[in-house]
């Protein structure tokens, strides 16, 4: 089995506030998150996939397709 790169990804979330709140208390700051997991050759046009978990035979655990629009950085780990 061919390895895959083990990526580090940090990137803006659409996301959604928890409570009631007036429109001047909203922040222009983005919400990052930072991802890890194994690169995905196959995937959707337009995004980076990467998977948690790869079995030896190549099955897949808890992809997660990020648009590449929303990526503000990646680092190769391995």
């Amino acid at each position: 089995m061919k390895k895959n790169k083990i990526l580090l990804i940090v990137w803006k979330d659409a996301h959604s506030e928890q409570t009631w709140m007036h429109e001047s208390e909203i922040t222009a700051e983005p919400y990052l998150v930072t991802t890890i997991g194994f690169r995905l050759r196959k995937t959707k046009k337009g995004h980076t996939s990467l998977a948690q978990s790869i079995t030896p035979d190549g099955n897949l655990d808890h992809v997660i397709h990020i648009p590449d629009e929303m990526i503000v950085s990646v680092q190769e780990l391995i």
